[in-house]
């Protein structure tokens, strides 16, 4: 229902703000001022007291968070990621003309540097449905500074000190900042250097390079910095799923739990998700949820990009570090939050291959999937249980299907993702409800089809059954000649036989 609402919501604004621009379209489709004013229901007059540069930022607080409120739970992302504007040639315009690009949507790429968390009182997070929001300080192409205030970031991420963590980030200019700081592109920071304000509890109006923090750090003397709003940042450390472009910090949105932690009433999950009722972290767990897109189909496009090999590769590495020979499915089944994103291999035969066509536009907007499979296979070590890898080729000739006959021996270099719910078909006692079942569920590109010996002895079990059938045919011909010379001189006998005869 909310899938169907939301998009209807930003098309009705978009109606309204092409009226309001009497007909012409803005900005060539872009996010941009109007639209961003109508997001927030603000007149021109509001809006230019928002961009205020002598306004502190604290004093504004009201407007910034009811921006990200509807960045987060309003706009779809593939609507914010269509409405971006292109990169500036110099990002210096955007402080220098703030009055023509506020409002816009721009795509960042840079390190974070520091992170300071503002968590929101009572009343703030009911109605903003947010626990707290971040303050942080951006380097973008390791020469210029923003500060951006989100609703998310990775729960990996330190606060309170400097960092230098690759990422990215969508979000909307709202104003420039006064600052007589900004960031090099290389910097070293002592424990001594950190003072003891990094600890109190911040506001908005706060720069989250203090001077007292940055002290031992190179600058470049500047006058503004631009001030973003962005639902979230997305991370890309300098790992393999990292490397691959697949944003690391969406793992955070899906809990990896076991299933001893279904008797649990509280869970050891990460901040963002402790607002969540614990019906509903269970299913964010173990079930299909919204919360999987960026996570799955990200994982998945990533996967897709990338050689077969290479996470085969990987997993061998892996496998060498710890001084194994093989990977075992126990890890994958008992152990899901260790396990998750560490590539392996694994070999098994697999019982179906189902295609699953992608109805979800904005995953088709987002990373372009419309179709995977789902691989349902065995290993020699799962015990009759079985493990489910999504990917999105298959090798060519391989057959898909899912009937009692149906085997094919494969091997799959793929990476955990969660462990996974599915209902099998015996009941539970007393009930109407069918059993529950979990498998670990990975996501590769294509498995290894080994069909070579299998062909061998659909080969050779044709090549007797040619056989046989060839001698069939020939015992056939040689019966059907030997009855048909037997009629042939049965009726020349008869022939004969009835000329001899002499009527009186």
């Amino acid at each position: 229902m909310i899938s169907f609402v939301l998009p209807v919501i930003i098309t009705l604004i978009g109606v309204f703000s092409f009226a309001v621009l009497g007909g012409e379209e803005p900005d060539n489709g872009k996010i941009n001022a109007e639209f961003t004013k109508t997001l927030l229901q603000m007149d021109d007059y509001s809006w230019d007291a928002l961009g205020d540069e002598t306004v502190p930022l604290e004093q504004q607080d009201e407007d910034v968070l009811e921006l990200l409120y509807h960045l987060v739970r309003v706009v779809p992302s593939s609507f914010l990621k269509q409405g971006v504007s292109k990169l500036l040639p110099n990002f210096s315009v955007l402080v220098n003309d703030p009055v023509q690009f506020r409002g816009r949507a721009f795509e960042l790429k840079g390190q974070v540097v520091f992170v300071r968390e503002i968590p929101l009182n009572p009343a703030e997070r009911k109605r903003f449905r947010i626990p707290s929001v971040f303050r942080c300080r951006f380097c973008v192409e390791g020469q210029h500074v923003a500060d951006i205030l989100t609703a998310f970031v990775p729960a990996a991420w330190k606060r309170n000190e400097p960092i230098n963590e690759r990422s990215s980030v969508t979000g909307i200019y709202v104003k420039r900042l006064r600052s007589n700081q900004s960031i090099a592109d290389k910097f070293t920071l002592n424990e001594s250097t950190l003072n003891e304000s990094t600890l109190n509890k911040p506001t908005l109006n706060e720069s989250t390079s203090d001077e007292s923090i940055f002290k031992g750090l190179i600058f470049q003397e500047s006058e503004f910095i631009p001030f973003f709003v962005a639902p979230r940042f997305y991370w890309f450390p300098d790992t393999f799923l990292g490397n691959l472009g697949f944003d690391v910090g969406s793992f955070d949105q899906v809990p990896p739990l076991r299933i001893t932690d279904l008797k649990k009433q509280q869970f050891d999950i990460v901040p963002s998700l402790r607002l969540l009722g614990r019906k509903e972290i269970i299913h964010r767990a173990f079930k299909f949820t919204a919360a999987d897109r960026e996570p799955f189909y990200g994982l998945l496009w990533a996967t897709s990009q990338i050689p077969s090999n290479r996470i085969g590769q990987e997993a061998r590495r892996i496998l060498e570090q710890k001084g194994k020979h093989k990977n075992s499915v126990t890890e994958l089944f008992n152990n899901p939050q260790e396990t998750r994103g560490k590539p392996v291999l694994l070999q098994g035969i697999a019982k179906q291959v189902l295609p699953t066509l992608v109805e979800d536009k904005e995953v088709e907007i987002l990373f372009g999937i419309k179709k995977y499979y789902q691989i349902y296979f065995y290993t020699n070590d799962s015990r009759g249980n079985p493990l489910v890898v999504c990917v999105t080729s298959l090798p060519s000739g391989m057959p898909v299907g899912s009937s009692p006959d149906y085997a094919e021996r494969i091997t799959i270099a793929a990476i955990p993702y969660k462990l996974w719910v599915y209902e099998s078909s015996e009941k539970l006692e007393g009930s109407n409800s069918y059993k529950p079942n979990y498998a670990p569920l990975l996501i590769g590109k294509s498995p290894n089809w080994h069909q070579q010996k299998k062909t061998q002895k659909y080969s050779t079990k044709n090549n007797e059954t040619k056989t046989s059938e060839t001698q069939n045919t020939k015992t056939t011909i040689s019966f059907t000649l030997f009855f048909l010379l037997l009629l042939i001189w049965i009726i020349v006998q008869r022939f004969r036989s009835k000329k001899n005869i002499k009527f009186r």
